[in-house]
């Protein structure tokens, strides 16, 4: 459970409404069935929640009419963080800070990596790129090896589809672990799992064939090190990654800009343009496109050059 100050993280409610009905939406998260009051227009950004907005039938209490959607099988801290994003459009670097601040980054871990998922679920590859990006730098601020527990849970019960861009991450921590800087009995916890985990040993040779062919040494490139660039000289490539190594977009956009950051740039939280689709947007500005999670072309980009 997080501790602090995170339950202040989420967002005021906005009272613009582009539609009839109620300007706000209620959110019920969680066994525990936690309430979230967000925006109606913001929600409906989100191709997903407008769907379920769209087929929801009004309530009433206390004589107001109200949407409620419920979402009892998500943790209403990973929501928390998807609130704070939809509000906000912009990392988990402040959560990060108060996780390490409040010794509880480990929460912080399983819920950047459970709203990654969601992102793919809902079909929002922007907030799954940040939340990408916010795993890679708490593993960096806390200095861990990959967890196994991680990567059980990735290949075991997770969507191969949904989770494959911290699946190919997961690989890259793995490889580095192996390759040197991880502690002997870690590297055997992590061996044990390329027969206990379908696809694990698969993904992960082929990082290895990759890494030979661009003569790349394991032990010093850290894929918790995400570099500021996609357009990088060797010498560089040798210590970290790309910043879009482990984004939805990374096949499409070879060494050019994050189409994310462009995205952020052009447009504000409350902007009209903002809401219809972050790909949209992006593809606008850089020529590239962001693909959904479910697009077969992310399969294709394990293949990468790192």
């Amino acid at each position: 459970m997080f501790k602090g100050k995170f339950a202040a993280k989420r967002a005021s409610v906005c009272s613009l409404s582009l539609f009839s009905g109620p300007d706000t939406v209620k959110v019920i998260v969680g066994a525990d069935r936690r309430n979230f009051f967000i925006s109606r227009q913001l929600l409906a950004s989100c191709q997903f929640f407008r769907d379920q907005i769209d087929s929801t039938r009004l309530k009433f209490a206390d004589g107001q009419a109200q949407i409620v959607i419920m979402l009892e099988n998500q943790c209403p801290y990973m929501f928390n963080l998807f609130s704070f994003w939809l509000h906000e459009r912009k990392g988990f670097d402040s959560f990060i800070d108060e996780a390490d601040a409040d010794d509880c980054c480990e929460e912080l871990h399983w819920d950047l990596v459970n709203l990654h998922l969601f992102a793919a679920q809902v079909g929002l590859p922007a907030l799954q790129d940040l939340a990408m990006d916010g795993i890679q730098d708490l593993y960096l601020r806390c200095n861990w090896d990959i967890n196994p527990k991680l990567i059980s849970y990735i290949y075991n019960e997770c969507d191969p589809q949904e989770s494959c861009r911290i699946r190919k991450w997961m690989v890259a921590m793995s490889a580095w672990t192996l390759g040197g800087v991880g502690a002997d009995a870690m590297a055997d916890r992590i061996r044990r799992l390329f027969d206990e985990c379908p696809g694990f040993w698969e993904e992960y040779d082929s990082h290895l064939r990759k890494m030979s062919s661009s003569k790349l040494q394991l032990q010093l490139k850290n894929p918790q090190l995400r570099l500021p660039s996609n357009s990088l000289r060797g010498e560089e490539r040798q210590f970290g990654f790309r910043r879009c190594s482990f984004h939805t977009h990374r096949s499409t956009i070879g060494q050019g800009k994050c189409p994310s950051s462009l995205a952020f740039q052009m447009s504000s939280p409350s902007s009209d343009g903002y809401l219809d689709s972050d790909s949209e947007r992006s593809s606008l500005k850089s020529g590239s496109r962001i693909y959904s999670p479910n697009s077969d072309i992310i399969r294709e980009s394990i293949l990468e050059s790192p």
